[in-house]
């Protein structure tokens, strides 16, 4: 059992096929992001309604989907639609799907916060000064809510590019599911997950370094304004 033999040349081997799973993974982490970002805002919209009955609805959702773990939501979707209703989702499909869905209670919370976070008094005076409702929040409002929804919206990504690891159980050819793959084959489990792990950390960090660039451009253009 002891005497472990490193073997790393089976990720120059594999270089390809890693590069390749990597791509499927930031292509189901970015639709799956786009999902959320689309839907939270729906949802944020009706739990900021004035009719408790959509308010609620809207708050039951966020409690519900933020309370369920991904991976049982993920094998709902996948296989429980199938055998329940006879729809069946590609394994692409069903993962962007889940991680957008559970993505839309976060960013639902996320856009809620940075709405109410704005001076109402921003508001009343953009109407006071002759603009109508959408030019207020549309020139006034969502700048300002912009750049307070900025990290919060790296951070939800951030959990949707580690939770898309896992759409590997549904057979999505990610870079985790190759690693599988081939480590079974070789018996080398440690460098290939090293390897894929060290390179979600890199990419996790270059998308904290650019959503802090986007900060800081963005809060120079409401100093400005």
């Amino acid at each position: 059992m002891n005497g472990y033999q490193f073997n790393w040349s089976v990720v120059s081997d594999n270089l390809g096929g890693l590069v390749n799973g990597l791509v499927i993974t930031l292509e189901v982490a970015v639709a799956g992001m786009a999902i959320a970002m689309v839907v939270g805002l729906l949802v944020a919209g009706l739990r900021m309604s004035r009719l408790p009955l959509l308010s609620v609805a809207a708050a039951a959702y966020i409690q519900v989907l933020r309370g369920v773990p991904l991976f049982v939501f993920l094998f709902w979707l996948y296989y429980g639609l199938a055998k329940l209703l006879g729809i069946a989702l590609g394994p692409f499909v069903a993962g962007a799907l889940a991680l957008g869905l559970t993505g839309s209670a976060y960013m639902a919370e996320v856009y809620r916060g940075g709405l109410q976070a704005v001076d109402p008094g921003q508001r009343e005076a953009a109407l006071a000064m002759g603009l109508s409702r959408w030019q207020a929040f549309r020139d006034v409002v969502s700048p300002q809510a912009l750049r307070l929804v900025i990290p919060p919206t790296v951070n939800v990504f951030v959990g949707l590019l580690k939770g898309a690891t896992i759409v590997s159980i549904i057979g999505v050819a990610d870079m985790l599911y190759l690693a599988q793959v081939v480590s079974l084959r070789t018996f080398t489990p440690f460098e290939l997950y090293t390897v894929a792990g060290l390179v979600l950390v890199a990419v996790t960090v270059a998308v904290a370094g650019f959503a802090y660039a986007l900060e800081r451009r963005s809060s120079r253009g409401v100093r400005v304004a």
